[in-house]
């Protein structure tokens, strides 16, 4: 079915944050039912195919100040570029932590940029991939990250021995002073505050002052009984460097 969202919605490919020149979005799933009815059933039977999914994202062509147009254009002969939508989930500008949204491996089917005279020029993006996408709740959406912490704790789910834990980091920009290193985990516990039991159960590459924008995904299979989950940064270095990171997690079949 389609859904359909407002112009608050966060809008990632990559590493690329392109919410400020998208104004609609919408992604419908198609289960691929095949036709298996025979010459005596007396109904019409059919069978599940291979899953597929399609965003359509409607935006302005921005040639210059976010270069969404020139990522575009490199998108229709990239592959496997990691989209994610993230609608808010209240009255707030913007999605933030907490909020659930989808992410998707995709690949450009179709693009279009139309005007009428003396209009705005759109740009409208058809991604498309096979599979399901990943229903991802955001842990955390900071500009600067420049300290040692734990963000929010989300309940989630339990994994179970059939699923698959994914982590996605996006690293949307630095500020460098001076020397830093960010080790970034994603760690679960089976009570809300993380006094039981706690473990690290996803690990991204470490990022320091030298790091460029660029998105990290990372997996792991079940099963994991735990239902709570959080961030955790471990902030090192004599410099002053902020980090601006969105870090989203989900559970897919395997």
């Amino acid at each position: 079915m389609p859904r359909i969202y407002s112009k608050s919605v966060l809008h990632l490919v990559d590493e690329f944050d392109f919410s400020g020149v998208s104004n609609q979005a919408q992604l419908n799933f198609d289960n691929g039912l095949g036709d298996v009815t025979a010459f005596a059933d007396t109904e019409q039977t059919n069978v599940e195919g291979k899953g597929s999914v399609t965003f359509n994202i409607q935006g302005l062509l921005d040639a210059v100040a976010s270069g969404y147009d020139a990522e575009m254009f490199i998108d229709l002969t990239s592959e496997g570029r990691r989209v994610g939508v993230f609608p808010p989930s209240g009255p707030t500008v913007g999605a933030a932590a907490g909020d659930y949204g989808y992410e998707v491996d995709a690949n450009v089917s179709s693009q279009s940029r139309a005007t009428a005279i003396n209009e705005a020029i759109a740009l409208n993006v058809d991604w498309r991939a096979d599979g399901a996408p990943t229903r991802a709740i955001l842990l955390d959406v900071d500009t600067a990250v420049n300290a040692t912490g734990q963000g929010t704790a989300y309940e989630k789910a339990a994994v179970a021995s059939t699923d698959t834990i994914v982590g996605i980091l996006r690293l949307l920009s630095i500020s460098t002073s001076g020397s830093n290193t960010l080790d970034v985990t994603i760690d679960s516990d089976d009570v809300e505050n993380f006094g039981g039991t706690p473990e690290t159960q996803l690990t991204f590459t470490q990022l320091d002052e030298s790091s460029v924008a660029l998105i990290e995904t990372v997996s792991a299979a079940g099963s994991i009984t735990d239902t709570w989950w959080r961030i955790d940064y471990v902030y090192a270095g004599g410099g002053s460097c902020t980090f601006s990171l969105v870090i989203s997690f989900g559970i897919r079949p395997t």
